[in-house]
C-alpha cells in the first residue's frame, strides 16, 4: 500500500491511500505514476520544481503494508 501526502488549496494536508501490485515497490509506483512539474511561480528561496499526481501537488509518500488509520 502507498499513501500519497497531498496537499489541497489553501495549504490543507489530505492523504490518498493505493493498493500496489504484487511485487512492485512504492518508489516504483511513485516514479511512474507521479510526475514532476515545474513551478511557474518562482519565489526566492523556493524549489522550483513539485510533484503532482491527477492535478493535484504531491508532497510526499509513506509505503506500508498495513492500511492507514
Amino acid at each position: 500500500m502507498i499513501i500519497l501526502v497531498i496537499q489541497q488549496f489553501g495549504g490543507e494536508i489530505k492523504q490518498t491511500s493505493f493498493e500496489i501490485a504484487s511485487g512492485e515497490s512504492c518508489s516504483s509506483w511513485f516514479n511512474s505514476n507521479v510526475k514532476l512539474k515545474e513551478n511557474k511561480k518562482k519565489k526566492l528561496f523556493s524549489n522550483h520544481v513539485y510533484h503532482e499526481y491527477k492535478g493535484k501537488k504531491v508532497i510526499g509518500y509513506i509505503c506500508s503494508d498495513h492500511p492507514p488509520q
